[in-house]
């Protein structure tokens, strides 16, 4: 694989997703941003629900925390495997070695980290690039 700049005759992941035109590589563009983007959104998402999951199981009783323990750990290994699988996708894009792909990701990292990343400064510290 080169690092290339050329969008010519370029396999995206998957078999049909050929770029072959110039509006089918624009299309390719602003997908990979939204698809990155939703990813960020994903992130939050999940962070949110984890923190409320844990403000409801601070209130459970000692017999149901056991299994409301259970749950949340099962939600949240399932969620969690959600966010593997679409942050090797996105790297598969990356991979592409494609410049304009590559951009396109770091785009649309920014934007849904703009849109949905948190603004307390300590939150970050729980939030990392590990997947990305």
């Amino acid at each position: 694989m080169l690092f290339t700049w050329n969008w010519k005759n370029t396999c995206v992941v998957f078999k049909w997703w050929h770029i072959r035109t110039l509006p089918g590589f624009v299309f390719s563009v602003l997908a990979v941003i939204l698809f990155t983007a939703g990813y960020e959104l994903l992130k939050s998402w999940v962070n949110r629900w984890q923190l409320g999951y844990v403000n409801v199981l601070s209130g459970a009783s000692a017999s149901s925390s056991e299994v409301a323990i259970r749950r949340y750990k099962f939600k949240r290994s399932l969620f969690y495997g959600l966010q593997v699988g679409y942050s090797f996708l996105l790297m598969l894009v990356f991979m592409t070695y494609n410049g304009w792909l590559m951009i396109a990701v770091a785009v649309g990292a920014a934007l849904g980290n703009y849109l949905w990343g948190s603004s307390s400064p300590d939150s970050n510290v729980t939030r990392d690039m590990s997947c990305h």
